[in-house]
């Protein structure tokens, strides 16, 4: 696999809220909590609150990934992408970059954390959802760089 890590720029926001808006409406389990013109914004918001970089594959933008000092604030694979190896090498890019990492993932998004587990996370505290957007309950996930 001939995966590209680029960061991302400001030209990169209307692909991010694209990806995003593919997630958001694959998930139908996710309330209605942003109108599309927020969500259309959020690439926008990450790029200037976040690391962001942007996997592109032959081409292609495949997702991205955005990072803050330890946590993962977001990792989207388009769905045509997925099952492809793309979101365990954002990943392994992403422990390459830091020592350890935190993520949230919704408690209901079983794909997700076994997903994460796998590479590596373990859970470290649940919330019933009332510090998220859409008020769902989910779970944090933390991963430490091996001593030695």
């Amino acid at each position: 696999m001939s995966l590209h890590f680029i960061p991302g720029e400001l030209s990169d926001s209307a692909e991010i809220s694209a990806i995003l808006e593919e997630w958001y409406l694959a998930n139908t389990w996710l309330p209605q909590v942003h109108d599309s013109q927020e969500r259309a914004e959020y690439g926008r918001l990450l790029l200037t609150h976040s690391e962001v970089t942007m996997l592109r594959w032959r081409g292609l933008c495949v997702g991205f990934i955005a990072l803050g000092k330890d946590i993962v604030d977001s990792l989207y694979i388009r769905s045509k992408f997925q099952r492809r190896g793309f979101g365990g090498a954002a990943m392994r890019y992403a422990q390459a970059q830091r020592d350890e990492l935190r993520l949230w993932v919704f408690e209901r998004d079983r794909r997700a954390q076994d997903f994460y587990l796998s590479l590596g996370f373990e859970m470290m505290q649940t919330s019933d959802g009332r510090d998220n957007d859409y008020n769902l309950p989910d779970v944090m996930l933390f991963w430490r760089l091996a001593d030695g």
